[in-house]
């Protein structure tokens, strides 16, 4: 169990404290500091470097929490957790969407030297992290309030 929930909490805070970082300290200084022509590069080079590390992420917090809830709890949880599973699975899909298409778009727009279109995909990508990034703190504090108020 120790080791299961190592592995998900180390998901958990790689995924969430990236975005958190991402969206609300080296975005903002980008946006301030660099013109478009500088700043899209960089942000797609940084989300290239960032999507691998969510891809082990998600693999890591799915392959552990699933070992706990099936194989430790075998499928016994509180409602909490099954809140969790349903907003994982949803930031998951979403994560998703933006990794194949506004993300690639993006890539694409920034290959063609066109910037307005790949501002245009980094705005969008910006958003849905936003909404991500809400869904993962409501989740994590789920984890540990919750079975106190459910």
């Amino acid at each position: 169990m120790a080791i299961a929930l190592t592995l998900h909490l180390l998901g958990v805070i790689v995924w969430v404290g990236g975005m958190f970082f991402a969206h609300l300290a080296l975005r903002p200084a980008a946006a301030a500091l660099l013109p478009p022509a500088q700043r899209l590069p960089l942000l797609q080079g940084v989300l290239e470097r960032f999507f691998r590390w969510v891809w082990l992420a998600i693999a890591a917090i799915l392959i552990s929490g699933y070992w706990v809830f099936l194989g430790l709890w075998q499928g016994q949880a509180g409602v909490h957790i099954h809140l969790m599973q349903g907003s994982g699975w949803l930031m998951v899909a979403i994560f998703v969407f933006i990794y194949f298409r506004p993300y690639q778009r993006l890539r694409r727009a920034l290959s063609a030297d066109e910037l307005p279109r790949a501002g245009e995909e980094m705005a969008l990508i910006r958003r849905l992290i936003g909404v991500n990034l809400i869904l993962g703190l409501s989740t994590s504090l789920l984890a540990k309030v919750g079975p106190h108020l459910i």
